[in-house]
């Protein structure tokens, strides 16, 4: 059998609807498991109710049929059939609730003129129509045969006033429960939000520390409640990291400040000695190698107070930012790199050229910019292929180099930090921590990628 395209069409509808239910949020699964409960207890509480009155109702006619048939059993084995007949007529013609007949020898009895087509057997009960004197009309009853020894007894009850009460149950509760899954979602849409609310603040405050604002710190409110009990201990640790971290870094910021001013002093004398000796035509080879060790750590104590500078400015928010080309920062970083790339056979390419612009500093996205691509030539090796990729949201450096591992993808960003197998190449492991600082001074997120083979440097900006 071939299904119609429109009955295709609609199951994949439902399917795809149910997959995004399935992988919801929690906001919609807290909902619905409020709804379902919420919907269990009606329904439980409605069939409670039903079996309390009309279910009653119901059992207590079948009991009143069923005694009309034992008692007319008893009076059949106790008469003769003459005898019976004669009793059974006074009764069925006196009885006004319950409609009585009966047949024997292929005649009946009683307030029926015939046996309505498929009567059941008793206890179970059919429904069929007659005419009914006391209401003048036509109605529906309920009834049954009964096989009697001489005999078979009709017993048959107008009900129809209790269909009528069943059918306005069943209308009162339809209603009942699509008013119950109406407040259900309602309610639970409402309680969730305000649930998760509290719960996102939380996640929003680990995003920002994530991100390097150590100062964020998660609302409190007056309901004393126990999110406001978990806010008070995450501020109190955030607290204690914010003093540990300033304490560390201060204390190295200090001892490099503290140090720059004498190293610059020996570096002047060192440069000093060495005019001396090339006026004199003395070897200076040693003092220029001290020299350039001395340059290394004044540049190591420039880049860990520089680092301090930006952080801060991350903290006070005090920065003034421009509107910047970042299309034309990277094709002037491109243009400075490469004379650097063409001495390893390198090739630098900017593969899209679409316009892209952010709030920020240009000096400073420029030495970002330019440091990402000083590194991707250091380490992609000879002949690499190093491009740069402007996205909607940002940009990527990719290289096909030997690349970085899982585990140390995060480690690069801390201060000081080298891999093992690159500490052949020059460089003191600070250029990826000042991009990390610089990106997130601009909003922005730094993330390293496979490139299978080499590394993607992603760069995104929230706004």
């Amino acid at each position: 059998m071939v299904s119609p395209l429109y009955s295709k069409q609609y199951v994949a509808s439902v399917t795809e609807w149910w997959s995004r239910v399935k992988t919801a949020h929690s906001v919609w699964r807290l909902t619905r498991l409020y709804t379902g409960l919420l919907l269990s207890v009606v329904t439980i509480l409605l069939i409670v109710l039903y079996q309390l009155s009309i279910g009653q109702m119901n059992r207590q006619q079948g009991l009143q049929m069923a005694n009309i048939i034992a008692q007319q059993n008893m009076l059949a084995e106790q008469l003769t059939t003459e005898q019976f007949l004669e009793q059974f007529k006074l009764q069925a013609q006196s009885s006004r609730q319950y409609i009585l007949s009966y047949q024997i020898d292929q005649k009946l009895f009683g307030r029926l003129s015939e046996i309505p087509a498929g009567l059941t057997q008793c206890p179970s009960l059919s429904r069929f129509p007659i005419w009914l004197d006391q209401f003048d009309e036509i109605r529906l009853v309920s009834g049954c045969a009964q096989p009697m020894a001489s005999g078979t007894l009709i017993v048959a009850v107008d009900d129809e006033s209790l269909y009528e009460l069943k059918a306005q149950f069943i209308s009162a509760s339809a209603v009942a429960l699509l008013l119950a899954v109406l407040l259900g979602i309602i309610t639970g849409l409402v309680f969730s939000m305000r649930v998760l609310k509290r719960i996102n603040s939380f996640n929003q405050v680990a995003l920002r520390v994530e991100s390097g604002q150590l100062s964020a710190r998660v609302a409190v409110s007056d309901h004393n409640d126990e999110y406001d009990h978990m806010a008070l201990h995450i501020n109190t640790m955030l607290n204690q990291l914010q003093h540990s971290f300033e304490t560390i870094s201060g204390i190295t910021d200090a001892i490099a400040h503290d140090l720059r001013t004498p190293l610059s002093h020996l570096r002047q004398q060192i440069e000093s000695e060495i005019l001396t000796k090339q006026q004199l035509n003395h070897p200076s080879e040693q003092l220029e190698s001290m020299l350039d060790k001395l340059d290394e750590i004044l540049f190591t104590f420039s880049a860990m107070l520089e680092l301090t500078r930006l952080q801060q400015q991350k903290e006070s928010n005090s920065q003034h930012f421009k509107t910047v080309d970042l299309q034309q920062v990277i094709i002037d970083a491109v243009d400075l790199v490469e004379p650097l790339a063409e001495e390893k056979q390198q090739v630098v390419s900017i593969e899209s050229t679409e316009p892209f612009s952010i709030q920020g500093d240009a000096t400073l996205l420029f030495r970002a910019i330019y440091n990402l691509l000083e590194n991707a030539s250091k380490y992609a090796g000879n002949n690499a292929q190093i491009s740069v990729h402007l996205t909607p949201r940002g940009f990527t450096v990719s290289d096909n180099g030997p690349g970085i591992c899982d585990i140390e993808k995060d480690k690069v960003f801390q201060r000081l930090y080298r891999i093992e197998k690159s500490r052949g190449v020059a460089g003191f492991g600070l250029g990826l921590t000042l991009v990390k600082a610089i990106i997130q001074l601009h909003n922005g997120k730094i993330e390293l990628l496979d490139n299978q083979p080499g590394l993607i440097v992603q760069v995104e900006f929230l706004n």
